[in-house]
């Protein structure tokens, strides 16, 4: 839509009138000078500014009536820091009078103003009649009601109470006052907010414009611009500096002819439009919020009501006004606060001129936040706008994030999004990126999005010349794409377009010289347009990798350690809940806590916003943060273990699933409650079995010995898993405990326990006091566990010291067992041994020589204060029968050993475990840079302080543990535990730092042995390579990277991975790995980091590739551990087990039936009713339908030909009930069996073995006859999202017991639709291939436990969400 010339503010600038009179400069004999450029557009300056000029320029004659006497205020001051009152409360409150000249706060207060205001007697019939408010601070006003009307800010101060003024008129309406600016409280840039501030109230009056002053004013700021920004000599520039100082001298205050005239000459010039060879330039209104910055969430709300009422008036002014705005969770807030508001921007939504944007809840960071949690962003966020609005978005809109996860496109594109627009590469401090408009692709390289950086190089354009002309001249790729789009309004802190920005583009879209043509535009419209007048776009594929803002990564550490903590327990609750739900939900034995996961997500989402999850907003947006975090992980700990606690009661009375539901309703009463739950403790030793998962079987009987479960075991994982548990004594059944104590009973391996209260494998561990005979405070157990199983631990399983899979094979060997030999399986109290130990010795003893002698020499001399030999140091020997670790008396890492491989990792006399402290000040961006030359500056932590002391913690033959405890520095100290136990190679650093510093960074260096041209890096559902040197400077631009779990640097055969839980600052130069641990900023929160932090990293020597490793499985098994659960009483399930008597014939009689209706049609085997669940089949897992495209390679045995690191295909990420339809969605009988009849039906095993055909080479899913499309009633359906990891093809094998009732299954997008067509197209095909499609086949046999699969083939880095269809 194209606006009018002149705005509506004033009629538009007249045509010069024939035969007019000579300007005065035109009589001959006046002064006619050569106008100097500078001079005057200095003049042309001060006519128009306000300041030391304002009582005599054009500013003077803009306001013909202004009265503040016309006024009077009454005010209620709400405390500050108690919740704001909404407008049916506050008016209702006790007010006092007030003045203006008052000041108001402090900051963060709400000030609430009763107005009375009478118009003038004189001003009859004049208008427009205007409130006028200017109290230097945010300020919304209501006229009505409870429905905002407009925001108040320095930028927007007016407000139109009516066309024409009606004399004696008496209006009472309120000022919601905030005692804070736009950009919150600070008074200097970034500096943290001023907690006293107060805010004078400057005007509160009523007010009549000069409309043809006003109008001329907003013609002399455009040709002002034109005249600057064009370039010296362009005829349009030079005419319109001419044209401007001719103004300037016709003008006469007080004169309305003068005016007239003078708005004829401007548009002499302004009214001329020529195409030219400009680009054609599109704009639309726009308003970033930054949903929490320099101001707290609270604020946000508001500011969101402020901005955006506020653009409704401006579009009942300027009918060609179109405003966007972005964040499903900004609109909600709107609809909880203001329902009023919300419907009127419905309605304007519906009329075009408000165009909700971007498909995501927040404006998020990509860096940090896990792939499910991109994922849930546009999940929320499109179903969000599919129910209010009508229909998802179609851009993805990130104008202001610091940089752009490489599975981005392909996660937009599932979620319906084709375009994406941003503009924070043009922050790059190092090189400039090289396109404007172009394809993006993601790490799958087959998706893509057509991208469109704004050529003003800014989200918050001011509309005026030079906005203008750098969108028409700025575009990097004018060859390929002539259009190019302005956002416009004022941004950050909100605010969005005002008066004088739809004035200016009213007089200069189209002028001549600016662009080639002018229209705004909604976002989609812009880019469907875009798409096609675009040629030969060029494509960028991968991470676009922002040149700035890299301590984001780093900064405020607890809140992103709190982040992934809630991602990884979100994903054991679903998954745990659906498998629940899915088990027990159709008996009403369980109920899937939805509506509190859904509320958790949401906030988790909302503290991932650009400013939070990074670390860059002030101190109170993480007093809330600080808060409610711990709410949630208590949560969602209390949803998952209700969960399972329901699915070990069903287990426990497996004979119907009546005796489950009375089980897991019994049981989860009693989760609840949380009296019946051990400790939750992540177990050390985390790592993939050695050995391929075997097919799957009938869960047996406990292997090691009869008895009750003590404990259960818990894999959220998708692959089997060989763990060291530590179960506390005190959680062991009683009559165990008493027989431990009369030493009746006698577990393999007694060891420490954890600090009190620590917590789960992040916080320091300490040695632990041993009780009475020699008692200690944990039992140590190796378990075998399936895939995504509840395996039970029993007291024979303790004695022996360890848990063998019920499904494993006798054959099993230490080879595929680690190490683990099968003698283990002994009898009580004879022992176990893991082949852990943990000597102190001398270098000479340990075989050290040379500089790593030297260096514990040095270790040992600083402890002791005098010179020791080479050979007399002291050194710590770490060993199991995978590696050999080395640390000196200062907790260095002196040598990495592996014996099957002899490779040592750690080069001479470059200890690794070194922390190093660097200056870390940045050039002005405080929290969110690290820069380049920090490097350059740095020194050991704990140089001129008290030495380091290293000392034994513990010594099993299943773990060992070497603690450490050092001084940092005066102000700082860090205590560490180094284990190793007998599952892994794996040497795990528990550290704990007290941090009080100033601006400066720790970090924690390994050098290596390795050399390889190319790192590899975790991220979001993939993993990138990228550069260890500084060839270009592309490449030293990446000095620092954001990983998520590892990061890993290998050569051809070997390398080593680095793991954490909850750090995501990387840097690997040249042979060194380095990881940031924390920063210390001090704006825009003065305390960032201050405190205590536990975090926790791993070193992973490795056979092969990182791929070939199973790098990506070691990295999710060290973040999510084995999870143990006490055992329920015997006297619960005895209950539970009477209960079953009761309804277990009902059931057995209605199965028949329901094998009956599912064998109708497809001759799959036949469907049983839940009536023998057993936890320790894999509820789901994932292996190979073909000979792995990954050569195996066994890291610890180079021998080993056909047992390798077990590796998944795919990850399984998520399992999760899939969303409820939308309420407004119709699900009308007709519809769905319509669908129904479109759906193609796969083929299907039979139990024969043999392949049942087809009706449909492209068929995407197998359904049950009664079910049709979407199934009848009270089905349940789950859905699966995998990720391959490697950079692979194959095809995968997704299997499930026998006893989940899984109906059919399909392919579906992020948004957990159903694959259309075209979608279809293309996730089947790749640069004109076709693949094979999704395979369901159900029931492969009647026995044996093995219930179905569906195959899926994968490509490199593929994202593939399945949807199963339970039927009850």
């Amino acid at each position: 839509m194209r606006p009018a010339s002149g705005g509506s503010g004033a009629a538009g600038p007249a045509a010069p009138a024939a035969g007019a009179a000579p300007a005065v400069s035109d009589v001959p004999g006046r002064w006619v000078p050569q106008h100097h450029r500078d001079i005057t557009l200095g003049r042309l300056d001060g006519f128009l500014a306000a300041g030391q000029f304002a009582d005599v320029n054009l500013r003077a004659a803009m306001w013909r009536r202004r009265s503040a006497d016309a006024v009077s205020l009454e005010v209620y001051s709400h405390p500050k820091d108690v919740p704001y009152p909404p407008y049916d409360v506050a008016i209702k409150m006790p007010y006092r009078p007030a003045a203006v000249g008052e000041a108001f706060g402090p900051s963060w207060t709400t000030h609430w103003f009763r107005v009375r205001a009478r118009t003038p007697a004189d001003w009859e019939g004049e208008g427009p009649l205007m409130f006028r408010w200017d109290s230097g601070s945010e300020a919304m006003l209501y006229l009505d009601g409870p429905t905002p009307r407009q925001g108040i800010t320095d930028q927007r101060n007016e407000y139109l109470l009516a066309p024409a003024a009606v004399a004696g008129q008496e209006l009472v309406f309120y000022v919601e006052m905030a005692a804070n600016g736009m950009f919150g409280n600070t008074t200097d840039g970034i500096l943290p907010p001023n907690e006293d501030r107060y805010f004078t109230l400057k005007a509160a009056e009523l007010a009549v414009p000069d409309v043809e002053v006003t109008g001329l004013y907003h013609d002399l700021r455009a040709l002002t611009g034109l005249a600057r920004e064009l370039p010296a000599g362009h005829a349009t520039g030079e005419a319109a500096l001419y044209t401007a100082n001719k103004i300037v001298n016709t003008y006469r205050r007080g004169d309305p002819q003068s005016v007239a005239a003078c708005r004829a000459l401007a548009a002499s010039v302004l009214a001329v439009r020529d195409p030219g060879d400009r680009m054609q330039v599109h704009a639309v209104g726009h308003c970033h919020i930054d949903t929490a910055w320099l101001w707290p969430f609270s604020e946000t709300h508001r500011k969101t009501a402020r901005s955006w009422s506020s653009q409704l008036r401006l579009a009942e002014r300027y009918p060609w006004h179109v405003f966007t705005a972005s964040s499903a969770q900004q609109y909600e807030w709107l609809l909880q606060d203001y329902p009023g508001l919300f419907t009127e921007i419905q309605a304007a939504a519906a009329r075009g001129s408000f165009v909700p944007v971007g498909g995501t809840w927040v404006e998020m960071d990509t860096n940090v936040p896990s792939g499910e949690s991109l994922v849930r962003q546009f999940l929320f966020g499109q179903r969000f706008f599919q129910r209010h609005f009508g229909a998802p978005c179609d851009v993805f809109w990130l104008p202001d994030t610091f940089g752009y996860s490489g599975q981005l496109p392909q996660i937009a594109a599932g979620a319906g999004i084709r375009y994406f627009l941003t503009q924070k590469l043009s922050w790059n401090n190092i090189n400039a990126f090289p396109h404007t408009t172009f394809y993006w692709a993601g790490l799958d390289g087959a998706s893509r999005l057509l991208t469109h950086f704004p050529p003003a190089n800014t989200y918050n354009a001011q509309a005026d010349a030079k906005d203008l002309l750098a969108t028409a001249t700025g575009s990097k790729d004018k060859d390929r794409a002539p259009l190019a789009y302005m956002l416009f309004g004022n941004g950050d802190g909100g605010g969005g377009p005002t008066v004088d920005m739809c004035e200016s583009l009213a007089r200069l879209g189209g002028c001549r010289g600016v662009a080639g043509s002018f229209d705004v535009t909604a976002p989609g419209d812009f880019f469907r347009r875009l798409e096609g007048a675009s040629q030969d776009l060029l494509t960028w594929r991968g991470e676009l990798y922002f040149e700035l803002h890299r301590g984001t990564y780093t900064t405020h550490a607890a809140n992103k350690n709190d982040n992934r903590t809630c991602e990884l327990l979100l994903r054991e609750a679903e998954a745990a809940g659906a498998l629940a739900e899915a088990m027990l939900g159709d008996v009403g034995g369980y109920c899937y806590p939805r509506a509190e996961l859904e509320s958790i997500w949401k906030d988790v989402l909302l503290y991932q916003f650009h400013d939070v999850l990074p670390g860059s907003s002030i101190g109170r947006v993480y007093d809330v943060t600080k808060t409610r975090y711990p709410q949630m992980k208590m949560q969602l700990r209390k949803i998952r273990d209700a969960a399972l606690g329901a699915l070990i009661a069903a287990a426990a009375a497996p004979q119907s699933a009546a005796a489950a539901a009375a089980n897991s309703a019994a049981v989860a009463a009693a989760v609840g409650t949380g009296s019946h739950l051990i400790s939750l403790e992540e177990v050390v030793g985390a790592r993939p079995l050695l050995q391929p998962p075997a097919a799957a079987a009938a869960a047996a009987a406990d292997a090691a010995g009869a008895g009750e479960p003590v404990a259960w075991v818990f894999n959220s994982l998708a692959v089997p898993r060989t763990e060291l548990v530590s179960l506390p004594v005190a959680s062991l059944p009683p009559d165990l405990r008493q027989r431990l104590a009369e030493g009746a009973w006698r577990p393999a391996v007694l060891g420490q326990g954890p600090q009190e209260g620590a917590a789960a494998g992040a916080a320091l561990e300490v040695p632990a006091a041993s009780g009475p005979g020699g008692a200690a405070q944990v039992v140590l157990a190796v378990v075998e566990v399936p895939p995504l199983t509840l395996t039970p631990l029993t007291a024979a399983d303790l004695a022996a010291g360890i848990k063998r899979r019920a499904c494993s094979s006798s054959s099993s060997t230490a080879t595929v067992n680690g190490g683990i030999s099968d003698s283990s399986n002994s009898s009580e109290g004879v022992g176990y041994d893991g082949g852990c130990r943990l000597v102190r010795m001398t270098a000479s003893q340990a075989g050290l020589r040379g500089r790593r002698a030297a260096a514990a020499a040095e270790a040992t001399s600083r402890r002791l204060g005098v010179a020791v030999a080479a050979e007399d140091a002291a050194v710590y020997l770490l060993m199991n029968k995978m590696v050999r670790a080395y640390f000196d008396d200062a907790g260095r890492l002196l040598s990495l050993y592996d014996p099957a491989w002899r490779r040592e990792l750690v080069p001479e006399g470059q200890p690794g475990n070194v922390f190093r402290l660097y200056e870390d000040i940045p050039l002005f961006w405080d929290a969110w840079d690290i820069e380049v030359y920090h490097l350059e500056k740095g020194c050991l932590a704990g140089e001129g302080q008290p030495p380091p002391s290293v000392h034994i913690i513990e010594s099993t033959p299943s773990r060992v543990r070497l603690g450490l405890s050092m001084q940092i520095t005066a102000a700082s100290s860090l205590q560490q535990v180094v284990s190793l136990n007998c599952c892994s190679p794996r040497l795990e650093f528990h550290t704990e730092v007290v941090w009080a510093e100033n601006r400066t960074a720790l970090k924690v260096e390994f050098p290596t042995t390795l050399d390889a041209p190319a790192a590899a890096y975790e991220v979001q559902f993939g993993a990138v390579e990228r550069p260890t040197h500084t060839n270009t400077s592309w490449d030293w631009a990446r000095f620092e990277v954001c990983a998520h779990k590892w990061a890993d640097l290998s050569e051809p055969g070997y390398g080593l991975a680095l793991l954490n839980d909850c750090k995501y600052g990387h840097a690997v130069h040249g042979h060194v790995m380095r990881l940031t641990l924390l920063r210390s900023p001090k704006a825009p929160d003065a305390n960032t980091d201050m405190g205590t932090h536990a975090l926790r990293y791993g070193l992973l020597p490795h056979a092969g590739s990182w791929q070939q490793a199973g790098v990506a499985a070691h990295g999710w098994a060290f973040n999510a551990p084995l999870r143990l659960m006490q055992a329920p009483p015997q006297q619960q399930l005895a209950a539970a087990s009477a209960a079953a008597a009761v309804s277990a014939l009902s059931l057995a009689q209605a199965a028949p039936a329901a094998g009956a209706a599912a064998a109708g049609a497809v001759d799959f085997c036949h469907a049983r009713p839940r009536l023998a669940f057993s936890p320790e089949q894999p509820m789901f897992q994932v292996v190979n339908a073909q000979q792995n495209p990954l050569q195996p390679a066994s890291p610890h045995h180079p021998d080993a030909t056909s047992s390798g690191v077990w590796q998944p295909p795919l990850i399984l990420d998520t399992v999760k009930l899939a969303e409820p339809p939308l309420q407004h969605t119709s699900t009308a009988p007709a519809a769905a069996a319509a669908a129904a009849a479109s759906v193609p039906v796969l083929s299907a095993l039979c139990p024969d073995g043999l392949a049942a055909p087809a009706t449909s080479a492209s068929a995407e899913q197998l359904l049950m006859p009664e079910v049709g499309a979407k199934l009848k009633e009270g089905a349940t359906e789950v859905v699966l999202r995998l990720y391959e990891p490697h950079g692979a093809r194959g095809v995968a094998r997704i299997e499930w017991p026998d006893w989940l009732p899984v109906a059919g299954g399909m392919l579906c997008d992020l948004l957990e639709q159903e694959l259309g067509p075209e979608q279809r197209q293309a996730q089947g095909q790749r640069d004109g291939q076709e693949e094979e499609g999704l395979r369901v086949v159900l029931g492969l046999s009647q026995g044996g436990g093995a219930g179905g699969y569906v195959e899926v083939p994968f490509k490199p880095f593929q994202i593939i969400s399945i949807k199963l269809i339970l039927q009850v």
